[in-house]
């Protein structure tokens, strides 16, 4: 059977990351409470609708390295690795989305809870929708998108930023027709990063999200619609973008960015039907944290893809949050002389991609304290920084500065990465890290023989061991039952004797 929305919340709350939340609550309150929460929260009963809301499964690292059941730093890595085996989806008779069917006058989509994000949002948001449209000539796409509810049966979409809905809708507009869209709600998070992935156009992104779940996905056919939905979705609404292009208000909205976005003028989705389950619940997906998390797994997966094809052997790669997991991505190499320059110019080529950090392979990327100290001991700014101007940017990164006019944008931005790997020709003992001696973790000291007598016989012993080069470290754990003052009263005796030289590159003791 296909993975459902339903056994990922299972998961979650066997792993304790999500809470049902009992009692009745007002939907205004959702938004607010979820952010507040360190956990997914289940709105068991929702006054004045017949569904609950669940938000937040996707709000940490941890739970959406659950989707793909592996360790957060490993989530990229294991993105990647499973897109290599796609697998076509299957079409069914019918599914538990059917169970409820809407048309006509029954279409109402303010019964659906879909509450308001951000208090500065032009209405309240479908958030967590994929959306899934056909062309003559790309075929079937499945992507990510945000729609506002604008009356019962209207809701406004954005389609300013490059993607394939907005290439198909253009194509149809210019023909002065509809483009069928249908967006499903309450799916597993496999189709969600499936959506999310920026694929080639032409690929079909339930093959994808087959590869992800590890099975196929089960679709059925839309009820007024030409086009294939999850069968097992929450909920699915069919209806077609108008053929009046970007003339109609939409926004503002508080995005993947933490910021609120402006108003802008987009198409409208006229609703044609409504299916659900009987018992379906509504999934608000929380921002900006959720859709960060989302979009972390695709944006890693391409970063250990560009590296491998560059044949730069990668370590760790990291999409922080801060930066939307959208803008900055951070890798870790084993590098070969040149490769840090290579690495980045890899990463840079990356869509949205506007900051690239590459270091070598002793820096946890996920540390900032440790990609700090890679910057401040690493980078040489006239070598290590790389700057490209004029490179294709994100319209939600306000610093494109771009005046929001009615039709699509073209967002250009610079790009900057830097090679924080140590520079080709160090001295690599200069980075040799700080660690501390005789912890408490450590093996008790083993002293085969007993202390000498006296100081010079404790020299001799000393100069005896030092047949080969040690560290002073190693002499103080040779003898570790002696006291450290006797040592080092015997290690004077040798120096006054001028019998101690040192290898200049370890700065290891030996014997003149």
């Amino acid at each position: 059977m296909a993975k459902e929305f339903r056994d990922f919340l299972s998961v979650l709350e066997q792993q304790g990351e999500l809470i049902r939340v009992k009692e009745e609550i007002d939907l205004r309150e959702v938004s607010a409470r979820t952010a507040a929460s360190s956990k997914a929260l289940w709105f068991e009963r929702v006054s004045g609708y017949d569904m609950g809301v669940v938000s937040g499964i996707l709000g940490s690292r941890a739970r959406m390295a659950a989707s793909l059941e592996c360790d957060h730093r490993e989530m990229g890595k294991e993105f990647h690795r499973r897109l290599a085996n796609p697998i076509p989806p299957v079409m069914v008779s019918t599914g538990r989305v059917k169970e409820v069917i809407k048309v006509g006058d029954a279409i109402d989509l303010t019964a659906l809870p879909v509450p308001l994000v951000s208090m500065l949002d032009g209405g309240p948001y479908i958030t967590s929708a994929i959306g899934v449209a056909k062309d003559p000539d790309y075929g079937r796409n499945v992507g990510c998108y945000r729609f506002m509810i604008r009356s019962d049966k209207e809701t406004g979409v954005d389609l300013i930023g490059a993607s394939d809905l907005k290439l198909f809708y253009d194509r149809a507009f210019k023909q002065g027709k509809p483009l069928p869209l249908a967006i499903a709600i309450g799916v597993h998070p496999s189709l969600l990063m499936g959506a999310a992935h920026m694929a080639a156009s032409g690929q079909d992104e339930y093959e994808l999200a087959g590869a992800l779940a590890g099975e196929a996905v089960r679709l059925v056919k839309c009820e007024t619609v030409d086009l294939e939905v999850p069968a097992d979705a929450e909920i699915v609404i069919e209806g077609e973008l108008l053929p009046i292009g970007w003339t109609e208000d939409e926004g503002r909205f508080g995005d993947f960015t933490g910021f609120v976005g402006p108003i802008k003028f987009n198409p409208v989705f006229r609703v044609t039907a409504i299916t659900h389950r009987k018992d379906a619940v509504f999934y608000a997906l929380h921002m900006p944290d959720e859709v960060d998390y989302l979009i972390a797994p695709p944006l890693e997966g391409s970063g250990w893809q560009a590296l491998s094809v560059a044949g730069v052997k990668a370590t760790a790669v990291y999409a922080p949050a801060a930066a939307g997991c959208n803008l900055h991505l951070y890798a870790s190499i084993r590098k070969r002389p040149g490769e840090g320059k290579n690495a980045l110019m890899a990463l840079m080529s990356l869509k949205r991609v506007k900051h690239v950090v590459v270091t070598d392979d002793d820096i946890d990327i996920f540390d900032p304290e440790s990609m700090e100290r890679a910057l401040a001991y690493r980078v040489r700014p006239t070598r290590d920084i790389v700057i490209v101007d004029g490179a294709r940017g994100s319209h939600l990164d306000p610093s494109t500065q771009l005046q929001v006019t009615k039709g699509a944008l073209a967002p250009l931005t610079a790009k900057w990465g830097v090679d924080a790997t140590i520079p080709e020709g160090s001295d690599i003992s200069e980075y040799d890290p700080i660690d501390y001696p005789f912890k408490a973790s450590d093996p008790a000291p083993t002293q085969a023989m007993a202390t000498p007598a006296n100081t010079a016989d404790l020299a001799e012993a000393i100069a005896a061991l030092l047949v080969k080069p040690l560290h002073f470290y190693d002499v103080l754990a040779h003898f570790g039952h002696t006291p450290q003052r006797q040592i080092v009263q015997a290690w004077g005796l040798l120096r006054q004797h001028n019998r101690l030289d040192r290898e200049q590159a370890t700065g290891r003791y030996i014997l003149k």
